[in-house]
């Protein structure tokens, strides 16, 4: 008998309960939405960086994570190698010479890292061909190609074909120079690449440093879940530390971290919201019905009948909008999921941050029934408070109000 009087009050007044139930719809879609967003940020910088900068894993002599220098260099290279060739996870690596050095211009002179690379192998790895704006890569020029960024360029006022000039200490101490030629200008989605990083072919580096060898792996993965594994397989067969992108790049934890805090900080805010407004309306709703309420308790029903009454009241509310708003916010999120969100007109800073204009809002399936039990949570606490109140309401007084 509650149950059904609670579903015949809550159409008694439709615009009232339909003001509830929209109310909760437009907050959980909202809130879904805004989960997925933030997701997106966080899934868009973990791709940028891996994609273009860290890969998964990267392996450094241990001593070089000390001290970053030229001598510190990997010793079984053609072990680690071999057993990369033969691991199917591993979809390309690239070996890396990097040097310290400054790189100098007729018109000014900026500090660099000198990347040495083989190029077939970093392409694969960074996708560094296919962040040419402009000139070729490393297939003109035969001597001493080099390849720098807008950024770089910029600052050193060169173009495609300018004669620079890179400064750096070879594998004797000594402090040498060499004439390069700019056959490439790219335009990396990692902001550390174009602040301050050149390539040049690995053969050359070595042979302008006066020795072979690498100071680094870089290891791109089919994706992210291998890391763990790979990382213990590495381990296995070579004395070097290797380490995963979010071990080289701290602020990935950080990122996680602050995105965490900040989805539960939103959810708070929204179900407050929420949850204010559903207790408005529904103490309104008590007010209005103090007659009825007051017959109803003159007539023998008990307190506990009527505080069920209102739960059962925003409960069915709450069930009717929860699932319509999920499934508003799956349906929002599985369009941009595909079609992405256009932030265009603010590329050029989120260039600076190594972001995309274009975001791709994700949320994992797992998440929606937790949304639904917050939801449910928020309606039921949001009845107490009238259903207290209608309680309280002395039946005599409301039967003199007849």
């Amino acid at each position: 008998m509650i149950f059904s009087l609670s579903w015949k009050n809550i159409w008694r007044s439709k615009r009232r309960s339909l003001v509830v139930i929209g109310a909760i719809i437009i907050g959980v879609w909202a809130l879904i939405f805004m989960i997925a967003f933030y997701n997106s940020f966080g899934a868009a910088f973990s791709k940028n960086a891996i994609n273009y900068e860290y890969s998964h894993i990267q392996i450094h002599n241990p001593d070089y994570l000390i001290e970053p220098d030229i001598f510190n260099q990997i010793d079984d290279e053609e072990q680690i190698i071999s057993l990369l060739n033969e691991n199917p996870s591993v979809i390309s690596y690239s070996g890396r010479r990097k040097v310290n050095g400054m790189i100098a211009s007729s018109k000014t002179s900026i500090g660099v890292q000198i990347y040495g690379v083989d190029t077939r192998a970093e392409s694969e790895t960074t996708r560094l061909e296919e962040q040419l704006i402009d000139g070729t890569y490393f297939n003109k020029i035969k001597r001493n190609p080099v390849l720098i960024s807008a950024k770089v360029a910029d600052k050193l006022r060169v173009k495609v074909r300018s004669k620079i000039v890179i400064t750096f200490q070879d594998m004797e101490g000594n402090i040498t120079s060499a004439s390069c030629r700019i056959e490439g200008i790219f335009d990396s989605k990692s902001p550390k690449i174009n602040e301050g990083v050149i390539y040049l072919r690995k053969s050359d580096l070595n042979r302008l440093v006066g020795a072979d060898g690498i100071n680094e792996f870089a290891i791109l993965l089919n994706n992210s879940e291998q890391i763990d594994e790979m990382k213990s397989t590495l381990t296995s067969v070579t004395a070097n530390t290797v380490r995963s992108y979010k071990e080289v790049a701290p602020e990935f934890n950080l990122m996680e971290e602050s995105s965490v805090v900040t989805k539960q900080l939103l959810t708070v805010v929204i179900m407050l919201a929420l949850l204010f407004g559903i207790v408005n309306t529904m103490l309104m709703a008590v007010l209005e019905r103090t007659k009825e309420i007051g017959m109803l308790r003159s007539v023998g029903m008990k307190k506990r009948s009527v505080f069920s009454m209102i739960m059962i009241e925003t409960s069915l509310m709450g069930l009717l909008a929860g699932p319509i708003g999920l499934t508003f916010g799956y349906l929002t999120i599985l369009w941009l999921g595909s079609t992405g969100l256009d932030l265009s007109a603010y590329s050029d800073a989120l260039k600076e941050y190594g972001f995309d204009s274009v975001f791709y809002p994700q949320i994992k399936n797992s998440t929606y029934p937790i949304l639904m039990s917050v939801v449910m949570f928020t309606a039921f606490s949001g009845a107490i408070y009238p259903a207290i109140k209608a309680i309280r309401l002395n039946p005599l007084e409301a039967i003199r109000k007849l």
